[in-house]
């Protein structure tokens, strides 16, 4: 079959090949599976330009056209050159139209590799017509320069290499080792933009000395010479290396902290003055009348350190005299003309207003002024307990000291009493504690406390604190307690004591004649004196209290004792007889009549 239509084709060629050329290409054209690109549209009906009778490839005139490919294979390289038996119509297919693009491939699966030029960094993310022009790809350049020529800010300065410092991850990334230059980066250096030392190309003209960038921000305005780092480091411009102790005005205390210009006020600095008092006249508060050597008071460690001994002069300074600031006390420049006394001083902080004399230091001492030398007990007074803490104005009000000694005199707001009891406060009340009460003994009194009574507090008893308004009739304290309701009338310690209420001493043989034996030695008062207690004579027959333990219901009568006994309800007493027997039931016989 194939020679058949190989055989059917040459003759078809053969018989166009006798007839005139343009219907021969007319002829071709309509038997065309379509229309070629518009790149090969000049050779459309030419069928042998591109195919070769009876074969399937026509690899050989592919190349006869594109030579440049023919060189890639043969020199295996590019991307025509790394393919495996490469098929031109595999990827280039036609006849398919005008418009057909003669490359067909998927750009995602598109190994780049291949072309020699392996995508990364920032040209994974590049659309392909960003770099391939016009669908130009073999003809694309592999070197920066070409598709960065634009965005040179180096205007071709630095040549054409440009990954020599930038790289694909990003245009901004350089890694240009400046170490390999003639000058290594440090300190401030290495955070300083390229441009901002290499203001124009050639780099290579760029200044090496600090004076050749730095001269605008030189503020000697060139006076110490061109060597800026004999002080300055490439650290930080403000960091200084100058040893100022090979000068001859040595750096101490507070002076290393200064800056430079706090003292050269001008570029000379050779011309700055030595002597304290040149740079510290402004500040000085003596306004000269303790002459020019301020060094003989205070020192470069701080301006407020002193170093002028006080206990030199005639006034030393003990106390807190030694916290005072100098001008506390020295409120002139005259220094020799401060006054010594203390009352000078504190004339404004006398608060006894001059009523004690000008001797302060009689009661008062330098430690501190609240502090108190005054011995009180060398007066008729002398101070203890709780008045030992009182400060002096509590009881001195108004600068008045010569004042009573009575407690009435400062308390008397304090009376609870309202006067009721006299100014004798001493009577009772102590200086430990005015709520302490040591000295009242209630055994003098109409009412001993005993028992119970002795640890109440006073205000339980004495609610208003008058004392004498209150009765010794125990139901008038004790009238809610009162069970028996007033029965008994006011007199509870008849049967009550004072040391425990509930314990009982109401004599029940004597006083009612029912003696309380057995079991009802045990029981409560209130368990036969039902509510409201004792309102009324108790009966004396078991039956009043036992009615509703009676198993009997009443049939062998009330007489229980007859019976039963005060031992237990359940022991019977013996019936030894007919008789006895006889007597309970006549005993019942006449309770039924």
């Amino acid at each position: 079959m194939a020679r058949a239509s190989r055989l059917l084709l040459l003759i078809l060629l053969l018989v166009l090949g006798a007839t005139r050329a343009a219907p021969a290409i007319d002829i071709l054209k309509g038997i065309m599976p379509g229309k070629v690109s518009a790149l090969h549209e000049k050779v459309e009906g030419s069928c042998l330009e591109c195919h070769v009778l009876g074969q399937k490839q026509f690899f050989e005139k592919c190349l006869a056209c594109h030579k440049e490919v023919q060189r890639d294979i043969e020199g295996k390289k590019s991307f025509h050159g790394k393919i495996d038996a490469p098929r031109c119509e595999t990827c280039h297919a036609e006849h398919k139209g005008r418009e057909n693009s003669l490359i067909d491939f998927k750009k995602e699966k598109f190994d780049h590799t291949q072309a020699e030029f392996s995508l990364v960094g920032k040209h994974r993310q590049a659309e392909c017509a960003g770099c391939h022009l016009k669908h130009k790809y073999r003809e694309t350049p592999r070197d920066c320069f070409s598709c960065h020529v634009k965005k040179d800010k180096h205007e071709g300065g630095l040549g054409k290499a440009c990954e020599r410092c930038h790289t694909s991850d990003g245009w901004k990334e350089i890694k240009f080792d400046h170490s390999k230059t003639r000058f290594l980066l440090e300190g401030k250096h290495q955070t300083v933009g390229c441009e901002k030392c290499h203001a124009a190309a050639p780099f290579s003209s760029t200044p090496t000395t600090c004076v050749g960038c730095h001269q605008k921000e030189d503020k000697h305005k060139g006076v110490l010479g061109r060597q800026c780092e004999n002080c300055h480091t490439a650290a930080a411009w403000k960091k200084i290396l100058f040893d100022h102790n090979k000068t001859e005005f040595k750096l101490i205390g507070r002076h290393q902290e200064a800056p430079c210009l706090k003292c050269h006020k001008s570029p000379q600095l050779k011309e700055t003055p030595k002597v304290c008092f040149s740079c510290h006249q402004k500040e000085d508060r003596h306004k000269g009348v303790l002459g020019r050597q301020c060094e003989s008071c205070h020192s470069a460690e701080g301006w407020k350190k002193i170093l002028f001994d006080h206990d030199q002069t005639r006034f030393r300074l003990i106390g807190s005299h030694r916290e005072a600031p100098c001008l506390k006390c020295h409120q002139t420049p005259q220094l020799r003309e401060t006054p010594k006394a203390c009352f000078e001083c504190h004339r404004k902080e006398d608060r006894h207003k001059g009523k004690l004399g000008q001797e302060c230091d009689r009661c008062h001492v330098a430690e501190k002024w609240k502090r108190i030398t005054f011995d009180h007990a060398a007066t008729k007074y002398p101070l203890i307990g709780k008045h030992i803490t009182v400060p002096c104005a509590t009881c001195h009000a108004e600068e008045r000291y010569k004042i009573s000694s009575e407690c009435s005199t400062c308390h008397r707001k304090d009376d609870k009493h309202q006067g009721k009891l006299g100014d004798s406060c001493d009577r009772c009340h102590v200086e430990k504690a005015w709520k302490e009460i040591q000295k009242f003994d209630h055994r003098k009194t109409r009412f001993p406390l005993l028992g119970k009574h002795e640890p109440i507090r006073c205000a339980r008893c004495h609610p208003t604190l008058l004392f004498k308004d209150v009765s010794s009739v125990c139901v008038d304290c004790h009238r809610e307690d009162d069970y028996h309701r007033g029965s008994f009338g006011a007199k509870c310690e008849f049967c009550h004591a004072a040391d425990d209420w509930k314990r009982q001493t109401f004599d029940h043989v004597k006083e009612t004649g029912y003696p309380l034996v057995e079991k009802h030695s045990k029981i409560k008062c209130g368990d036969c004196h039902r509510k409201p207690l004792f309102s009324q004579k108790t009966s004396r027959q078991c039956v009043q209290c036992h009615r509703r333990d009676d198993p009997h219901d009443g049939e062998l009568g009330a007489r229980c004792e007859i019976c039963h006994t005060t031992v237990g309800f359940k022991v019977i007493k013996k019936i030894s007889s007919e008789k006895e027997f006889i007597g309970i039931a006549r005993f019942r016989r006449t309770t039924d009549r």
